[in-house]
Parts: structure tokens; sequence; C-alpha cells
């Protein structure tokens, strides 16, 4: 980690030392952060941007509140981060860093003890009862990169970590500690206004999970069926479980890059396959090999596109971006596969800006997701199933003759609106995680949803010589419009509010 954390730095300050332009407008403009995104997918993209260099360091603030949210969601979040990213050119090595650190603070968080929060792994601890979280995480990598052959053939590799700390202060008591480094080396090749990339991609991962009782009156008592420790094995399979085990992962996968010109747009685009592995053991104290008790496989095939045109003084960008994913479990007791994933993501948008350097200049945008989501636990008999489309618009304002500051504004507006959604639950097997997870995440699912977001950020280089320091606030606001009327057996409804906060300061280089 030590040696991450300082190859990362490395790359950070040789684009901080080395930076001649500012790098605000690469970071705050909408199209262009869009573009600089997709220099992450690769050396491919690395090497063909006209960035040479650029960088920012940041300081952040987010809160989050709110009732209307899932079951296994916090109340109310905070968290304090800090991060750096940069981009850097010396000689043939083109370099792209990032480093983050991040502290979390979690209220009112029941039935998940994960210590990463998704919605792919089987395999964790759960408890009725509520409870407060503190979470460390730490991200660091970039892209190492260098000109092989002039202008023609590149090399190099892509390297990601994280160390994630995950501890709950109530009981059932929860430590997760999970760890993950990837590699992703890459060869390009540029024929004559288009560079093509072929990759792999490979890495490892373990995560420790333990939990236990501060109270031993709690451990397993009727008295307090809120407290009682369960290991869901998929989504609704319980059994009453306090014995630690250790996840290993393992990564292995294909990628495919493009950047270039295509019909007259310039393109960047991303085609990947990674195929991720855990094998859930227990530790065997008095054995040399741990026992499996479960593994589970997830595919997924995902796809990036960004295109960028200028007609007429006017730029018009299209962005998209398609996953698919695949999962399913062994679970050894059964000898038979008990958890099925299967998930769909489509995200579309389209952006126009045309430059002014009189007056005042309007950025449109305008985009929609679509999600098809399918889960199921066959030993439990809990399958849920949704898809919704989340249609947004809105507009950026980039306010000009501000005597060398820069300031812009954003309002936009999205619905999310619910195609199809079922949960199927035999009336034989309802327990705690049906009338606490299942029914509460069909009731969210189900609603017909309003968004609204503002953010305005500000950039000055009056306060520090040399350095431009900027400021942005961003708020978003969502709004329940109506949760279906059910006569569900549910132990939590959602509710009608939920509110995003987020303050940064940032210094650009």
């Amino acid at each position: 980690m030590r040696f991450l954390i300082t190859i990362n730095f490395i790359i950070f300050f040789s684009a901080v030392v080395c930076a001649q332009t500012t790098a605000d407008s690469i970071f705050l403009d909408k199209q262009a952060d869009q573009n600089f995104q997709s220099l992450k997918w690769g050396i491919t993209q690395l090497h063909n941007t006209d960035i040479e260099k650029a960088a920012y360091f940041g300081l952040n603030y987010n809160y989050q509140k709110g009732h209307f949210r899932q079951a296994q969601q916090a109340e109310k979040s905070s968290s304090a981060s800090f991060a750096t990213e940069g981009v850097s050119t010396i000689d043939r090595f083109k370099l792209y860093g990032y480093f983050s650190f991040a502290r979390t603070w979690q209220d009112s968080l029941a039935f998940s003890q994960k210590g990463i929060e998704d919605n792919y792994t089987p395999y964790y601890f759960i408890a009725g009862k509520a409870g407060t979280f503190e979470r460390q995480k730490y991200l660091g990598g970039g892209l190492i990169s260098y000109n092989l052959l002039k202008d023609k053939l590149f090399i190099g590799t892509g390297i990601d970590y994280l160390y994630n700390s995950s501890a709950r202060s109530v009981d059932p008591r929860s430590l997760v500690t999970t760890y993950k480094i990837v590699f992703s080396p890459e060869i390009a090749l540029k024929l004559k206004k288009s560079t093509i990339g072929l990759g792999i991609i490979a890495g490892y991962g373990d995560e420790k999970i333990e939990v236990g009782y501060k109270n031993d009156n709690y451990g397993g008592s009727q008295l307090y069926p809120d407290r009682i420790s369960y290991l869901n094995f998929g989504y609704g399979f319980l059994e009453i479980n306090t014995t630690n085990f250790i996840r290993r992962n393992t990564y292995t996968g294909l990628k495919l890059n493009y950047s270039g010109k295509f019909s007259d747009w310039n393109m960047n685009g991303k085609l990947s396959y990674l195929v991720s592995k855990e094998v859930n053991q227990l530790v065997k104290d008095n054995s040399i090999n741990d026992q499996d008790f479960g593994t589970y496989q997830l595919e997924t095939y995902k796809i990036n596109l960004v295109l960028n045109k200028r007609i007429n003084k006017t730029n018009h960008q299209v962005s998209i971006e398609a996953s698919q994913n695949t999962g399913d479990d062994n679970l050894v007791r059964l000898n038979a596969r008990n958890y099925t994933l299967k998930v769909a993501d489509v995200s579309l948008s389209y952006s126009h800006f045309k430059p002014q350097f009189n007056n005042n200049a309007v950025a449109w945008f305008a985009k929609a997701n679509y999600k098809d989501f399918y889960q199921k636990d066959a030993a439990a008999s809990h399958t849920l199933q949704y898809s919704y489309i989340n249609p947004q618009i809105g507009g950026t304002i980039y306010w000009n003759k501000l005597k060398g500051d820069f300031l812009s504004t954003e309002l936009s507006v999205g619905a999310r609106v619910p195609i199809n959604s079922d949960v199927i639950v035999p009336t034989t097997q309802i327990n705690i995680f049906t009338r606490g997870v299942a029914y509460p995440d069909y009731l969210y699912w189900s609603s017909n949803v309003g968004e609204l977001q503002f953010l305005v950020n500000y950039t000055t280089e009056k306060l520090i010589n040399k350095f431009r320091t900027g400021v942005s606030f961003k708020s978003t606001y969502f709004r329940n419009l109506g949760t279906p009327t059910s006569n569900l057996d549910a132990t939590f409804i959602p509710g009608k509010n939920y509110f995003d906060f987020n303050l940064a300061l940032n210094l650009y280089f």
C-alpha cells in the first residue's frame, strides 16, 4: 500500500511541478470533464489526448439524510475526504495518477453489515437493529505508459488499489476489512488518426468479516430479536450465525480501447469483459485449509462511448454507457445454485455548448438512464425484479466578465419512472429479511420519484499566487411522488424526502 501511495504522489506532483496551464476549465467544464474521465480507461485514450499536464487537490464534505431510502441504506450519512488527481507528460512517458481518502459516519443503518456497500454480493451478516457505522476508504492508482515507437506503439499498465474498513458500534458489532488490487497492462497501436489498444485485466483481493457482541446478553437471545445476528446466503436465506469468515476474490478480464476519428466525430470508446470470482471460507484454527461454504461469480460486460463534434462553432457531445451483470453462486451445503442476479444498465446523454467570449455561455444537456434488475434466492423463494427509466434535463451557465475568475451555475430536473416491479415471496417463507428488506425494496423501486439538482462552481487566482482556488456546492433533492398502495407487512416504509449536499474546496494546477 505504501508503495502505491508513493507512486501516486510521484505522478501527482510531477503534474503539479510541470503544469503550465490552469486545469479548472478541464475539471469544471461539463464537456471537458466528460472527455477527461475517458482518459482513465487506458493508455490508448491517455496518449491520444491534447492534455499534457493538469492536476488538482481537493477537500470534500458530503451530507445525506432522508427517510426516502432503501432498507439497507443509512438514514443519515456524512463523510469527509481529500483527493488528488493529475496527468503529466515526461519525455516519452505519460502518466495519470489518483489518490483519495474518505472517512464516513453513518447513522440508523440496519439489515446490512457489509464492508463495501454494493447490491451484487451475497454472503454477509445482517441484524434488524439499526446501528452506527464508521468507514474508511483508501483509493489509489493510475496509468503508466511509454511511447515505445514514436507516435506509433505504446505500452503501459493501469493499477487500481482499494483498502476499506468498516466498523459497527452497536451490538451485533461487525468489523470488515477489504483489500483489492487490479492490474490492466495494455498495448496500443496508432494507425493514421486512430489508436487501438488491447489489454488484459488481472487482480486479487480479500475481505475479512468479523461479528460479535460487547454485551453477551444480546447474543442470540429471543428477548432481543432485532439484535440476533444472521448470515444472509443470498436474498433472504438466513441462519443465526456469528462465525467469522474470509472472502477471497480474483479478477480476470479483457478490454478493447479506441481513440480517434469516426465519421467526423472525435471518439473515445472502451469495451470490457470482467469475471469477478469470490470464495467464502470459514477459518479453521486447527486445519491447514480453510473450509469453503459458498462461492459466487459475477460476469460484467461493459461498453463506454464519448463522441464530440464541432458544428458552426457549437460543441456537440454524446455519451453512451451500457453494462450487463450476471451473477450466480454455489452454496456448498445445498450443493446447488441458490442466488441469481441479472442487471442491465443503459445511460445516454447529449450536451450542446456554444462558447461565448463576450456574453454568458449556456450549455444544455439531456440524459436518460434505464435499468432492469432481477435477483432470486432459490432456498428462501424470494424474488425481486424491477425496471425504470430516469430522464433528466438541465442547463449550465458560464458567467463571463469576472476579471479572470470563473463562475458557473447549473440546474437540472429529472424523474424516476417505474416500468415494472414485482416481489414474490410465498407466505410460508416470510421472515425478518422479507419484512425488513424485500418488501421495502419493492416499495422503494415502485415509487415515482422527482429529482432537483443545483450546482455552483467558482474559482479564482487572487487568493494563492500561481494557483487557482475553487469552491463548489452541489445540492440534490429527491421527492417521493407516490409509493404504491400495498398490504405488504413491511417493517420499513420509504418516506417522502431525501437530501444530498456536497461542499468541495479545490486547488487547480
